[in-house]
């Protein structure tokens, strides 16, 4: 894709206009802003259709790092765009030059994220976590065949591509801080992932690869669920007291916490993750309590805190809550019928 087109601004704001190579775009309101970038509704002059453009924020830390870093999220969103699997990605439409060297994306406007929709709606029922869920876990497959860690994977990255209450399609976004396995070692000592779904293998400087990810996706599962975040911490030793709270850890990993660290206070949104197990005990339907336990197996597979031992994408994809396979004992069912139409959403024609 071309990094060219004839530009007199210095840097992307409002109510302006942008040139590409073969298209113009009017530039609307900002909607959005990130650690290092922005990102504004836009429209294409001539067809209308709709698209967001990011770019760097104008600072001097965002100049220094945006070149590079764009350039690399621009490969990944290239070679994704050849993907089978590029029904679970945002798809880069065009790339406009500024005058000031400052490098822009144009990529398609989807709906809203799954974390709008969780604060502004509540918590969804376990039948529409199920097809979302799977997507991602198609999504993160399909990163691992290119050697892609997505390495920011929360609700705020996950979208809707309608806004449709009956379209539950999600769309994986934003790949600022993804990195390629082949330079990993280049991801050590970095603050990669937010703190609230950071995996254990970041927090103790240990090895990284995919399942980095994953244990992001097992944090957002039950949030999807609660309407509450699983570890809603903001300090990386807290979440790491919370870690070794809450899920069996080596004792190599901790022989240098203190003792009193198991009488840490359970996070809120664990709490009401544990209850999952009650609503099992006083469900009188057996396929309702079959499905909660195999939600929370799948989490407890994706929360494993050695990343060689938890569960891939792969795996995930095969396992009884997403192929919904335990519901073949009740094949008349009112939620048998309604749950394998919302997992027609997971369909894709490769």
């Amino acid at each position: 894709m071309a990094l060219a087109g004839i530009n007199e601004e210095n840097v992307l704001q409002e109510n302006t206009t942008i040139r590409s190579i073969d298209a113009t775009y009017a530039v609307h309101k900002i909607i959005g802003t990130g650690r290092f970038s922005c990102v504004y509704n836009a429209t294409e002059v001539g067809t209308g259709n709709p698209v967001v453009i990011k770019a760097s924020n104008d600072s001097d830390s965002s100049r220094r790092l945006d070149r590079k870093l764009y350039l690399k999220e621009l490969d990944f969103l290239n070679k994704l765009n050849s993907s089978q699997l590029r029904a679970r990605y945002v798809q880069l439409r065009d790339t406009v030059m500024l005058k000031s060297g400052m490098l822009c994306f144009v990529m398609e406007r989807l709906s809203t994220t799954l974390q709008a929709v969780l604060r502004n709606i509540g918590p969804l029922p376990m039948c529409m976590c199920r097809p979302i869920v799977r997507q991602i876990a198609q999504g993160l497959a399909g990163l691992k065949v290119f050697g892609i860690v997505h390495a920011d994977l929360k609700p705020d990255n996950i979208m809707f591509t309608s806004g449709s209450g009956t379209d539950l399609q999600v769309k994986i976004i934003d790949f600022g801080w993804a990195f390629d396995m082949k330079n990993v070692h280049t991801m050590y000592q970095k603050q990669i992932q937010a703190i609230p779904y950071r995996a254990p293998e970041v927090c103790f400087q240990g090895s990284l690869d995919h399942g980095l990810d994953m244990w992001a996706l097992g944090c957002i599962m039950p949030e999807i669920v609660t309407g509450i975040k699983l570890f809603d911490v903001d300090e990386e030793q807290l979440l790491i007291k919370m870690i070794i709270r809450t899920r069996p850890v080596p004792e190599y990993l901790i022989s240098d916490y203190p003792t009193n660290v198991y009488d840490t206070k359970l996070p809120v949104g664990w709490i009401q993750f544990q209850n999952l197990h009650h609503d099992v005990i006083e469900q009188n339907d057996q396929q309702c309590c079959e499905d909660i336990k195999w939600f929370m197996d799948l989490v407890y597979q994706m929360l494993v805190v050695m990343p060689d031992t938890r569960i891939t994408a792969v795996e995930a994809l095969a396992h009884p809550f997403l192929t919904i396979m335990h519901f073949i004992k009740y094949p008349s069912t009112a939620m048998t019928k309604n749950n394998t139409k919302l997992m027609e959403s997971c369909k894709l024609d490769i």
